[in-house]
């Protein structure tokens, strides 16, 4: 092995473990032979992690990388990745439950042609030790949403693992890098360029000392860091739901409250669902692809809405009437689809030009 390999570890009060860390790492990698580094993003942990990792680094290869708060585990691999030397990259937690010995046979896939290597808990051989019946619940559940909104992500069994190994290409060329969260493999499985995928076994370990840093917060992170990383069509359709409940909303505010008459009431209930698809798209949905000033692109997609309401229309009366389904509901359901479909297409071209 003659390449350089990086070992990315990001941080957070993890003093105590980075000595066995290392040690272990030293075992597992220079008693093969193989070179390395290992790059410590710290957080600025007030426990000292920092301080002890720059006073290790006389004994290990060992860069420090301190930021000045605690701004996320993805943020902090990208900050490390900006650093490393290696052709090969591997992220890892400094906890030890993922075991350095694992490395190797990571490097041994990398070398028969994987530009990415996951360590996985869920290939044969692989195990998640003894979490309880909960945590196996919502490890299960996070990767099934993977699955369900990350095309990408399918083809891997365990996309959550926070163990794996890229080329350093893979992310050369990944454009609007946006890390949330902790589950970093994932924005790279979505955004990073590759051509194979390969999974390695590991048994997750039992952390060494300190604290899980799973919290609510970061299972929200990782809802809305999927919800980000997928295709914009979900998007769009969610912030069309959104719309729903601001037209219905407005109406009856106008109608129930103010007192206005339906036939004023109804054209002002529209305009503020279309003004908020408009804002919520082009803030989230199509914000990397935003052409021209707010003012063109709130026009046009008031065109595109305009387009999608009159196909929904024509579509439902043209499937009751003309096809002879004489379903109102049915119609209107498919009325409903064919309009979205098309003023997402339009949305798309017209209005933020996606690419």
């Amino acid at each position: 092995m003659s390449r350089l390999i990086s070992i990315v570890i990001p941080t957070y009060n993890e003093r105590d473990n980075i000595p066995v860390l290392l040690e272990r790492l030293k075992r597992a990698l220079n008693d093969r032979g193989i070179e390395y580094e290992v790059i410590i993003v710290d957080d600025n942990s007030p426990d000292g992690t920092a301080e002890v990792a720059r006073q290790l680094s006389k004994v290990h290869p060992v860069k420090v990388v301190r930021r000045p708060g605690k701004l996320g585990l993805s943020s902090a691999v990208l900050d490390g990745v900006k650093v490393a030397e290696g052709e090969y990259i591997v992220v890892m937690d400094a906890d030890l439950q993922h075991p350095p010995e694992v490395i190797p046979k990571m490097i041994e896939a990398a070398e028969r042609g994987c530009d990415i290597v996951v360590a996985s808990r869920y290939v044969p051989g692989g195990s998640v030790g003894n979490w309880s019946t909960v945590r196996k619940l919502i490890s299960k559940g996070a990767i099934l949403l993977a699955h369900i909104l990350l095309p990408q992500s399918r083809n891997v069994k365990d996309p959550m693992s926070g163990f794996f190994l890229f080329r350093r290409e893979v992310l050369e060329q990944a454009r609007n890098l946006n890390p949330r969260g902790f589950k970093i493999l994932l924005e790279i499985l979505v955004k990073g360029r590759y051509s194979k995928v390969c999974e390695v076994p590991f048994k997750f370990g039992t952390r060494f000392k300190g604290e899980s840093k799973l919290s609510s917060k970061e299972i929200l992170n990782y809802v809305l860091h999927l919800l980000e990383l997928s295709p914009s069509f979900i998007r769009f359709a969610i912030v069309g739901g959104t719309g729903t409940f601001v037209n219905l909303g407005v109406l009856s505010l106008c109608r129930y409250v103010i007192g206005l008459p339906h036939a004023v009431a109804a054209p002002i209930a529209i305009e503020a669902s279309v003004i908020n698809n408009f804002v919520l798209n082009d803030r989230w949905t199509f914000k990397h692809s935003r052409v021209g000033s707010w003012v063109t692109r709130l026009l046009k997609f008031h065109v595109s809405s305009a387009v999608g309401v009159l196909t929904q229309l024509a579509v439902s009366l043209g499937v009751y009437y003309e096809a002879g389904l004489h379903e109102s509901v049915v119609a209107q359901i498919i009325g409903i689809i064919a309009g979205f479909v098309l003023n997402y297409l339009i949305s798309r071209r017209f209005v933020w030009r996606e690419r």
